[in-house]
């Protein structure tokens, strides 16, 4: 089958290096079609269906964030990928906002825009994901092989731009998005799993609170301690001291 992809972007090289790399990976399986401003773009949307608009955010007479706020306002939910070449946080909220399915910084490495392409442009299989959601209410693949990853790398001091380097992502837009699907911030995520895999080792492990600390990715006993407290009420040793005495009765 073969898909039909617009490539917006007012900066010539851009444009046409984005089209020969999709053109040159597919050559039989995309076809792409270009426009150097949002203005054009809006045009040749409304003569031809796509699969994919892939546009730049910065651009003179209509920027890609018009473009796309045009689109939906008149019911278009055609899957975008925005480019920009500033990573900046209000860029990456407008995204989400509008529905676009990736959110990538300039200049687009090859492999990373063939992934993007290619996650836009595969058929939504919430089933098959199901199993792999660890219960936090949401199928995104981004999401889901972000959570993954933070389920086998929890005893590391794990980062949010390490994760979303992992997914493929710019950390600002990553960052937006996990919380939008997740409904909970990036940081209290890891930091309320960790005191979760804590409480298991204490409760089913003889490890010593340095042992523990190390493996839930923690650098120091005295702060894991310390949060541990903030968000159990008590210390680690007293929820020791509190299952013995539970199991005792």
């Amino acid at each position: 089958m073969e898909h039909r992809i617009l490539v917006v972007d007012d900066e010539y090289n851009s444009r046409m290096g984005v089209a020969f790399t999709l053109q040159s990976f597919a050559p039989k399986g995309f076809h792409v079609d270009t426009a150097d401003n949002g203005k054009q773009a809006a045009e040749q949307l409304k003569a031809q269906d796509y699969d994919l608009l892939i546009t730049d955010i910065r651009m003179p007479v209509m920027s890609g964030i018009e473009l796309l706020e045009s689109l939906r306002s008149s019911h278009n939910e055609i899957p975008t990928i925005l480019l920009t070449g500033f990573a900046e946080f209000e860029y990456a909220q407008q995204a989400l906002r509008l529905g676009a399915v990736d959110y990538l910084l300039k200049p687009v490495r090859q492999n990373q825009l063939i992934e993007a392409v290619g996650k836009a442009l595969q058929p939504k299989n919430a089933a098959g994901k199901k199993d792999e959601a660890h219960d936090i209410g949401t199928t995104n693949d981004y999401i889901v092989s972000a959570v993954k990853y933070i389920h086998e790398h929890l005893g590391d001091a794990i980062s949010i731009k390490e994760v979303a380097h992992h997914v493929h992502l710019n950390a600002s837009y990553f960052s937006v998005l996990f919380k939008d699907e997740t409904g909970v911030n990036f940081i209290d995520y890891v930091i309320k799993l960790r005191m979760k895999r804590a409480k298991e080792l204490l409760h089913h492990s003889s490890l010593s609170l340095d042992g523990i600390s190390e493996q839930i990715g923690l650098q120091t006993t005295s702060y894991f301690i310390r949060i541990f407290k903030k968000y159990e009420g008590i210390t680690p040793k007293q929820y020791r001291e509190q299952l013995k005495t539970q199991q005792q009765v």
